[in-house]
């Protein structure tokens, strides 16, 4: 495994396909402020992403620093890399087809893929997310604000003292909170 310079690293969570938008208009509107804020991570000195390699949020993330690091290598940018955290070797076995496909398609495009365990046991989606935070500086985020391993991992980065863009949230929301 190569070293990660935490200063350096932007994680992702989010949530699995159910709970994401189901609209082509909402999708693109997530991906388009998904591919901004890495762009503006890069543009602040970020090269490292680490996503959580799960269906939904983790894959349209890793998809954004894929299409971002094209435009990167054609223009001669700095290197951008996209490591995958996978907790345990058969995570996709049981999902849809499609969204296997695009997590083997995924895993292959990545600069690193580090595996944690060998098989499922109790606890190891929650070592996957403290791993990602803890080399981590910066947690790029879809969180709606409910429970289960999202919510976890957003409390984990807070608690850890890590920047949260959280994408989720909407400009009415940002008002509020001003």
């Amino acid at each position: 495994m190569s070293a990660i310079q935490r200063e350096r690293t932007v994680a992702f969570t989010g949530h699995r396909s159910e709970k994401l938008p189901t609209e082509q208009g909402a999708i693109r509107a997530l991906k388009l402020r998904t591919y901004a804020a890495i762009d503006k991570a890069i543009q602040e000195g970020y090269g490292t992403f680490i996503m959580g390699a799960c269906y939904g949020f983790d894959l349209l993330a890793a998809e954004q620093v894929l299409l971002r690091k094209q435009v990167a290598d054609h223009i001669g940018h700095p290197k951008i890399r996209l490591i995958a955290a996978v907790p345990h070797e058969h995570q996709a076995i049981h999902w849809k087809t499609a969204d296997r496909e695009l997590y083997y398609d995924t895993l292959a495009q990545c600069d690193e893929v580090v595996t944690l365990n060998t098989h499922y046991r109790q606890g190891c989606f929650h070592e996957r997310n403290r791993w990602m935070i803890d080399r981590a500086s910066r947690l790029i985020c879809c969180y709606d604000g409910s429970g289960g391993g999202t919510g976890y991992t957003v409390d984990y980065a807070r608690k850890s003292g890590l920047t949260i863009i959280n994408l989720c949230e909407t400009e009415e929301s940002e008002k509020k909170r001003e």
